[in-house]
């Protein structure tokens, strides 16, 4: 178990669709009893719902800040929260992941993976998708498609050496992950966050590849410039962990990107 606060959550969203309101009033009675200890820097960056949005967050978080900054830059404004976290790490999720786990089981995953190991990025998106047995052996569920085979082409090899495995997570390096993307809903370093935020501010545009949302008001330009070359793979010796059990799930049903930013 954690014996004091090592992580900081940031938050930076929107949220102008009734039914991803109701997915913040159910979720985050959750973040608050499982990262209730933790600090929040939040910011809601529109101005509708923002009265709503506010009340469930000073309603269930005790350690709040919680700004409207309106400005449409995500990383500018999403590298400014995490430039106020104290803490050697830093939790940055989404508006819609919602948690399935209890606060023990999070802080057995923390305490192995950050007090015993010093891992550097635990990933939280698409849990389900990486830390089944398949890729535990090094193999990946279909060794064919797109995805895959840039994936494998970066290993030189197949299967991978695969994961090491722990009580509460399975570890990696950067080098073997069976995704080719770093993810933005993830445990990161403070300082690791902070470099690629500063990177991507002063490098996005420059990227090669066909991102699909190349709009600077929305994470997913971020995730798609830390993406094929320019992700895991870039970082070899990074070490990764992701947590056993399915313990959070995106919530896909209405995609707040899809009708706001189209």
């Amino acid at each position: 178990m954690e014996n004091k606060p090592l992580i900081s959550v940031v938050q930076n969203f929107i949220c102008t669709i009734p039914e991803r309101l109701e997915v913040i009033e159910r979720n985050v009675p959750k973040l608050g009893e499982i990262w209730g200890d933790y600090e929040f820097f939040i910011n809601y960056n529109h101005e509708e719902n923002f009265e709503e949005v506010n009340t469930i967050y000073e309603k269930n978080i005790p350690k709040l800040n919680f700004y409207n900054n309106l400005e449409k830059d995500w990383a500018s404004v999403t590298l400014a929260l995490v430039n106020k976290v104290t803490t050697p790490y830093v939790l940055f999720c989404c508006e819609d992941l919602e948690l399935f786990l209890t606060k023990n089981e999070w802080g057995n995953i923390i305490s192995e993976s950050f007090v015993e190991s010093d891992v550097d990025y635990i990933l939280l998106q698409h849990i389900d998708k990486y830390n089944t047995q398949i890729c535990a052996n090094g193999c990946l569920s279909n060794p064919e498609d797109q995805a895959s085979k840039i994936i494998i082409s970066n290993w030189g090899r197949y299967p991978s050496p695969g994961y090491d495995e722990g009580e509460n997570v399975w570890f990696y390096s950067g080098k073997y992950a069976p995704h080719k993307r770093i993810s933005t809903d993830a445990v990161y370093k403070t300082e690791f966050f902070k470099e690629l935020l500063t990177e991507f501010l002063e490098k996005g545009e420059d990227c090669t590849h066909d991102i699909p949302w190349r709009k600077k008001n929305i994470a997913n330009f971020y995730e798609g410039y830390y993406d094929f070359g320019n992700g895991m793979a870039r970082f070899p010796d990074l070490k990764c962990a992701i947590p056993k059990n399915n313990i959070a799930k995106q919530w896909n049903e209405v995609k707040q990107n899809r009708i706001w930013y189209k």
